[in-house]
């Protein structure tokens, strides 16, 4: 091994047991191989390039000096120049400790910082072996060789690491959890990655150097040559990755986009779009909205689960492919609004999906059993991939929901205050997010102009900037107390809704990773990690780059996986938590004899859902990463559930039709 890539080892094998360290979810073998393979693949490289830049700097040093280049003495001027790295680094680190509300700037320094100390000390070690005396040839090989190498990195990390959980220990910190993977076999696994990542960088290196000697024998210099090779062999790879994206994505979009072969007829019922006499077709809606709009709950079962007289509820939903731009699609609603009655309700509730379009079956349901049917929902959809997949279309989601709800404003302003609904607004995962978005820089003052009166958001991602400026104590746009943070439905008994100003309610689980994950992890520190961590989050677990966001991306995908009609309270689970959520944060009246009844019926149905549907494509994404192709009809099932009279999709005279699955009909 060259210097360089001992260097590379020695970081790549400290950065292992940091990696190990847990963070707010479960993790299998595999996940804890992966997230250790690429922390050291990403490690060894910055290491490795680093220590190359270093000598290239101690050589230039000595030819400006007019010194020999020979190896000693390059060996000796590479130590110098990484002891001042690794000095000025250090105390760039320890000038720019975290704090909260930092500037992206101030992050990236001190991200850089670390890195940079990491990778000079990694360099030390290196160069300090190439001194050892060369007379004793066995002492300097062993010492050399990457087994001793890889031993260095990792017990001095693993002493650092150690000597910090023992001081955690003694200051009374509660111990690590004890679900964690097979040491022995996730350690394997991260080292078949990282040799894998390993192999792709040498091919790439090997593909760079056959196209920079084409470019050299053309007259370019040798400098000029590697880079060019390098620049192009990146960009054919890039191009490569760009092509396999597109195509995955146009598989997740077309299998988001195939109907459930058991919904392929339009439902009877002239109250939800798609149904007798709607302006929204039928057939372009794609699956999640057609599961929405059947699943309306129906004033009889209502009655029967509430114990009360009720109504029909009102659902409008405007699929991304019922009309093709977001004008014409928000005077669509406007007109299926009005063809309805949907204004005419005392509850109006105004949804943003998820990246699928799907939009939680248990709480529209929760909203319609709680209001007696005395309610309409309205939701434009603006994208049809898992969420993760649907990042790229958060700024269409936020312009739609902006400019329906601004005009569905105008509407209301219109009409006589006593005729007008109460308006609330219900978004989960990205519909929190894309609901949240156009009511940035306003704090509660943008929603308070809309009429907007309440609000409930499930699992908000990181990545809501309003969220993150509604933290702000000192922001002038936020009424005191109107934000109510919550990490289970649990609390909100604890709060007098009589007293309480709280009117708009973010529900995220303290072990939901979905709400601690961002791109920014890379380069900042989060809060979440500092002084203010929740009790999900283990004493031990610090932030480094790219660690923690591994493990938070890691975390993130199994924080959905999900069981039909087993509710949790866990993860970016929620369904446990919706009916108590729904019923406080839109103000709905409801005994608890009622609320007991309630969840009973959202389980009951959710467990029916799973048997006349495929999996919920975003929780089989999340949970197993297994594709959604593969459709379930179960004919027999579905028509004893069409001809029962009150059943949650009764009116939808869906039926076994030989040939026609995943046609949309009506």
């Amino acid at each position: 091994m060259s210097t360089s890539q001992r260097a590379g080892v020695v970081a790549a094998s400290a950065s292992v047991p940091r990696s190990l360290v847990p963070l707010v979810q479960p993790r299998s073998a595999v996940d804890q191989g992966l997230i250790t393979g690429l922390t050291a693949a990403m490690t060894y490289s910055f290491a490795a390039v680093a220590h190359e830049a270093s000598r290239g700097i101690a050589r230039a040093l000595l030819r400006s000096s007019g010194a020999r280049t020979d190896p000693a003495s390059t060996t000796r001027m590479t130590l110098a120049v990484n002891l001042t790295a690794l000095g000025v680094s250090s105390a760039v680190y320890a000038a720019l400790p975290y704090r909260k509300r930092e500037s992206v700037g101030r992050g990236l320094a001190r991200a850089v910082a670390h890195r940079v100390v990491t990778a000079s000390a990694a360099g030390l070690v290196a160069a300090s072996l190439d001194k050892l005396p060369s007379r004793n040839r066995p002492v300097r090989a062993v010492a050399r060789s990457a087994p001793t190498v890889i031993a260095v990195g990792a017990g001095v990390s693993g002493t650092v690491q150690h000597l910090r959980s023992k001081s955690l220990k003694e200051s009374g910190a509660p111990p690590r959890r004890a679900n964690q993977p097979p040491l022995v076999k996730s350690i394997a696994i991260g080292g078949a990655a990282a040799m894998g990542a390993a192999g792709l960088a040498a091919v790439e290196r090997e593909f760079a150097r056959g196209i920079g000697a084409g470019v050299s024998r053309a007259g370019g210099g040798k400098t000029r040559s590697a880079l060019a090779g390098h620049l192009v062999s990146l960009g054919i790879i890039g191009a490569a990755i760009h092509r396999v994206g597109v195509m995955y994505f146009h598989r997740a979009e077309t299998a988001m986009s195939t109907p459930d072969p058991a919904l392929w007829r339009s439902p009877e019922s002239p109250l939800v779009s798609g149904g007798t006499g709607s302006l929204v077709a039928w057939g372009p809606l794609t699956r999640e909205a057609r599961r929405h709009l059947v699943t309306a709950t129906s004033a009889e079962r209502i009655a029967s689960v509430m114990g009360e007289p009720a109504i029909e509820p009102i659902r409008v939903y405007v699929g991304l492919t019922s009309a093709p731009t977001i004008e014409e699609r928000v005077r669509l609603a406007l007109k299926e609004i009005d063809r309805t009655g949907a204004l005419d309700r005392s509850l109006l509730v105004l949804c943003s999906p998820t990246g699928s379009g799907f939009i939680n079956y248990s709480a529209s349901a929760a909203w319609e059993y709680l209001s007696r049917g005395d309610c309409a929902s309205v939701a434009l959809q603006y994208a049809s991939r898992p969420s993760w997949l649907s990042l790229d279309r958060v700024a269409a989601g936020r312009e739609q929901n902006w400019a329906m709800w601004t005009a569905l404003a105008k509407v209301l302003n219109d009409r006589e205050p006593a005729r007008r609904p109460r308006v609330v607004i219900f978004g989960e995962s990205l519909g929190a997010h894309t609901s949240q978005d156009p009511f940035l820089h306003t704090g509660t003052m943008g929603l308070h102009d809309l009429g907007i009166e309440r609000a409930l958001w499930l699992g908000t991602p990181h990545t809501s900037r309003w969220s993150l400026e509604a933290r702000d104590p000192k922001n002038p746009d936020i009424r005191p107390g109107e934000i109510l943070r919550v990490a289970s439905a649990a609390e909100l008994s604890l709060v007098d809704p009589n007293t309480s100003p709280a009117r708009y309610v973010l529900l995220s689980h303290d072990d939901d990773a979905v709400t601690l994950f961002s791109p920014s992890l890379l380069v900042e520190h989060p809060w979440w990690l500092g002084d203010e961590r929740s009790p999900a989050i283990p004493p031990e677990a610090s932030w480094s780059s790219p660690t923690t966001f591994l493990q938070a991306a890691v975390d993130a995908k199994n924080a959905g996986a999900v069981a039909p009609g087993e509710f949790g309270s866990t993860g970016h689970d929620y369904r446990g938590d919706v009916a108590r959520a729904v019923r406080f944060a839109f103000d709905l009246p409801c005994t608890k004899a009622q609320l007991t009844v309630l969840e009973k019926a959202l389980r009951e149905e959710e467990r029916e859902h799973a048997a006349l549907w495929t999996p919920r494509p975003e929780a089989t994404t999340r949970a197993a990463g297994a594709s959604e192709w593969i459709g379930r009809l179960v004919p027999r099932t579905l028509r004893g559930r069409m001809s029962r009279p009150g059943g949650r999709v009764a009116g939808n005279r869906a039926e076994e039709r030989p040939g026609s699955a995943g046609q949309g009909g009506g």
